[in-house]
């Protein structure tokens, strides 16, 4: 037999640590760890010094002369190849990423798509404009690339995939490296 009386909460439980929220990835951050995973011709994806600014880290992708046409990598922040949730909703559908390309007029795809479950994902593409320089691209994902699932603003996105040359193979391109920088909202 067991009796009890006056049961009283003596501190409060501590507070789930809050999410992380949403940083611009600049390569910068020494408390951060960035990770590149390329893929299909892009697996020569690494954190570099800037070529035109040495005080600024940014990711070098190696495109191979055998790249597929699909040839991409993932950016993460945090474990499963993550970031932070991504703030998109109805009303902000956009992200920039500030790239360098040796060649102007090639297509950049940016993907984002939820790590739980990675059918879960939008694609939209962006035009370079210029060579051999940095210029930010802007990708709306309200206006979905042709055959790829449509921007379902109640889905959490945690995962940026970026595609250079997007659609062209490497035997067409040739070897080619691209950098990009500052990933934002």
């Amino acid at each position: 037999t067991f009796q009890f009386d006056d049961i009283q909460q003596v501190s409060e439980c501590p507070a789930a640590p809050p999410a992380p929220s949403f940083e611009p990835i600049t390569f910068d951050d020494p408390a951060v760890t960035y990770t590149l995973r390329g893929f299909n011709g892009a697996e020569d994806s690494t954190v570099v010094q800037d070529p035109t600014d040495p005080t600024n880290n940014v990711a070098q992708v190696n495109r191979a002369a055998d790249a597929a046409t699909f040839a991409g990598t993932v950016v993460s922040t945090g474990p499963n190849e993550t970031i932070p949730v991504i703030p998109l909703d109805a009303d902000n559908t956009t992200m920039n990423v500030r790239v360098w390309s040796p060649v102007a007029g090639i297509q950049v795809r940016l993907k984002i798509e939820n790590s739980d479950n990675p059918a879960v994902s939008v694609e939209t593409e962006a035009t370079t404009t210029v060579a051999s320089d940095w210029e930010t691209l802007t990708f709306d994902f309200a206006n979905q690339a042709a055959g790829t699932p449509a921007f379902d603003p109640a889905a959490s996105y945690d995962r940026p995939v970026i595609f250079f040359n997007f659609g062209v193979d490497g035997a067409t391109a040739g070897a080619q490296t691209f950098y990009f920088d500052d990933i934002d909202v």
